[in-house]
């Protein structure tokens, strides 16, 4: 009984596979123009995502341009916009909305980038215009700051001055790491008639590292501390903040930071200038 209904089945199957042949013989010219339009819809459909991809693209690269570098706020932590992309696939595109924020992790003050990845407004129009971004962020948890008021003035310092303990921190290293060789030379010029009559200009080139450190070490504290009163005037609740008052640009001045810059890079020319003598005096 079992061998029956196999054979039964076998032979359906070959029946309505020689049914659809026939069909398909009869009919192909159907098929065939079925088949075409298919085709061309598909085409069409993909050339109308590549063309609204392409046109997404603009307005978020205009976007960009119009936001990079503003204040903003994201979720409870001040930052500012670093960029704007467009990501995803033809078939489902996103905004990739990228933000660098002033957090406090376990008392430490540190930068965090922030990485969203949003659904374009059902409009794309919208981002043509400074106030459609702002609300279609607003939506997604970034909010835009006013440029003149004082929170966008402290986040955008703040910021900075995250930057700047970044550089001093990494000119420290590499000013630790010329002293250590400046004193290494100065150990090996005593009792070395080739580096004897260097000594007086090694002793004025560790004095000038000496210097410099010690006002990168003063920098660093600074501006460590005006990162810190900074998150905290930014930390007071909203409906307080407007009462408290205080003149920014007297507390927060970035051209010292300039002149700091200036500093350290006359100091690593010396050191450049001074090594080349002496492989020029020892050659």
């Amino acid at each position: 009984m079992a061998q029956e209904i196999s054979g039964c089945g076998a032979g359906c199957g070959a029946l309505f596979v020689l049914v659809v042949l026939g069909l398909a013989l009869a009919f192909w010219p159907l098929f065939l123009l079925l088949a075409i339009v298919v085709l061309v819809i598909g085409v069409v459909a993909n050339a109308a995502r590549e063309a609204n991809r392409q046109e997404l693209k603009t307005l978020i690269e205009a976007a960009d341009r119009r936001l990079r570098g503003d204040a903003c706020r994201v979720r409870d932590c001040f930052g500012v916009v670093e960029g704007l992309s467009l990501g995803g696939d033809l078939a489902s595109p996103k905004i990739d909305v990228r933000c660098r924020t002033v957090a406090d992790e376990g008392g430490q003050l540190v930068g965090q980038g922030v990485h969203l990845s949003l659904t374009p407004p059902a409009e794309a129009q919208r981002l043509r215009s400074m106030g459609g971004t702002s609300r279609w962020l607003a939506a997604a948890g970034v909010s835009l700051l006013e440029e003149l008021s004082v929170e966008a003035k402290a986040t955008k310092a703040a910021i900075e001055c995250l930057r700047e303990l970044a550089w001093t921190e990494q000119a420290l290293a590499k000013l630790d790491g010329l002293k250590g060789a400046l004193i290494d030379t100065l150990a090996k010029a005593e009792g070395n008639e080739l580096l004897e009559a260097a000594i007086p200009q090694l002793q004025k080139a560790l004095q000038s590292f000496q210097g410099e450190q010690e006002k990168l070490q003063e920098a660093l504290g600074s501006t460590s501390e005006m990162l810190r009163k900074l998150h905290d005037f930014l930390a007071v609740p909203e409906e307080i903040r407007p009462i408290i008052s205080f003149d920014l640009d007297q507390l927060f001045d970035p051209q010292r930071f300039s002149a700091l810059e200036q500093s350290f890079t006359d100091v690593v020319l010396l050191n450049e200038a001074f090594q080349e003598l002496s492989r020029d005096a020892l050659a």
